[in-house]
């Protein structure tokens, strides 16, 4: 018989989501990871799952709404044949989260002792350490040698025992078939030792652009003797970060198609960082706000960085009679450096021409 586990993890519900969306948008995405959770259960359900595993950071903190708690439980509640084995990470905080709740019986949490929950062919093994735990929990690790252990933790790989971190070396030789980790919000996977492996779920849904790329969960089938684990990419809303050169792109129009190309194949409900880069001139049409709302109607959100660099042509305004021949000499006779010289102009050419300037 076949069993189907899934491992999954840092959700991060209830995130404040402001560093790049606005109250609206924060709200609307804040909606969209919950959702994740109720499809990722709908798709175990569909699946015949037995378990799902969640290695940590359910929440953001311990501040989430009660409205969310109550989502959580109650469609774990009604996925009643599938058990749910919970781990605490370092953000979320689900002993006060869950305090004042009911929680389902197919819920099953971790302590700061090692705790195995044998069901069908599998076992499963976790604990949350507790600070000196860090240094101590390896040797406290005793697993049947016969038995499939999956083993879950939440924190970072290292070669040394530490605060929040995962000595890997001193988890080898534990007939550990599966590793199971959270904090990492990327996919990863690697051997452990000669008899399984380590595995990071990622996050179901990518937050902000240090988060870009395919999101989802991993799925584990077993048949009691062999363990096969394959991503799943299950994300709404992918996030993106892309870069434009804009040399010798002198127009809008030309700097426009020029990040269009940039974001060739993405989908118009994901979410899109563009950073500007390469040299332009006086001369170079660089508005930002415009092409701000020229891009938004092709993506659910956009964000442009501008890391251009100005490059002042000295001699074109040798004889140049206007304000701004005459503030770009001005500049240039002055004791500042290359760089403030460029600087100081790049912000008076976009002030005289009518933008916001933010120093």
């Amino acid at each position: 018989m076949v069993v189907k586990l899934i491992h999954c993890s840092d959700l991060h519900l209830d995130s404040a989501l402001r560093s790049n969306l606005s109250r609206e948008k924060a709200k609307i995405r804040n909606t969209e990871l919950c959702a994740a959770f109720g499809r990722m259960v709908a798709f175990a359900k569909q699946e015949r799952v037995t378990a799902v595993l969640i290695t940590g950071d359910l929440f953001d903190s311990s501040y989430v709404s009660r409205q969310t708690v109550d989502y959580v439980l109650e469609v774990i509640r009604d996925a009643s044949r599938i058990q749910f084995f919970y781990l605490h990470g370092n953000h979320d905080g689900s002993k006060a989260v869950f305090a004042d709740f009911d929680l389902p019986d197919n819920l099953n949490t971790f302590n700061s002792q090692w705790n195995s929950y044998q069901f069908e062919q599998v076992t499963i093994t976790a604990m949350e350490p507790e600070e000196s735990d860090w240094l101590t929990m390896y040797d406290r690790l005793q697993l049947d040698g016969e038995a499939l252990n999956i083993v879950m933790l939440h924190g970072q790989i290292a070669a040394q025992p530490g605060a929040e971190q995962i000595a890997l070396p001193m988890l080898r030789g534990k007939h550990i078939r599966y590793l199971a980790l959270g904090h990492l919000h990327a996919y990863s996977k690697a051997p452990l030792d000669m008899d399984g492996e380590y595995c990071y779920a990622g996050c179901l849904e990518g937050r902000g652009f240090d988060e870009c790329g395919e999101k989802g969960f991993v799925l584990l089938e077993t048949d009691g003797f062999r363990l096969q684990s394959r991503f799943v990419p299950f994300a709404a809303r992918m996030l993106h970060e892309v870069s434009a050169d804009l040399t010798e792109q002198n127009t809008v129009t030309q700097i426009l198609s020029k990040m269009k190309q940039a974001a060739a194949g993405i989908a118009p409900q994901d979410l899109v960082k563009f950073t500007l880069t390469g040299t332009y001139t006086l001369q170079t049409q660089k508005d930002l706000c415009f092409l701000q709302q020229m891009l938004e109607p092709d993506f659910w959100f956009v964000k442009i960085k501008d890391e251009t660099h100005l490059h002042v042509d000295k001699t074109s305004f040798e004889y140049d009679l206007s304000l701004k021949g005459e503030f770009v000499r001005s500049v240039l006779a002055s004791a500042y450096n290359e760089e403030e010289k460029t600087h100081i102009i790049s912000c008076g050419i976009r002030a005289l021409s009518g933008e916001e300037v933010l120093l």
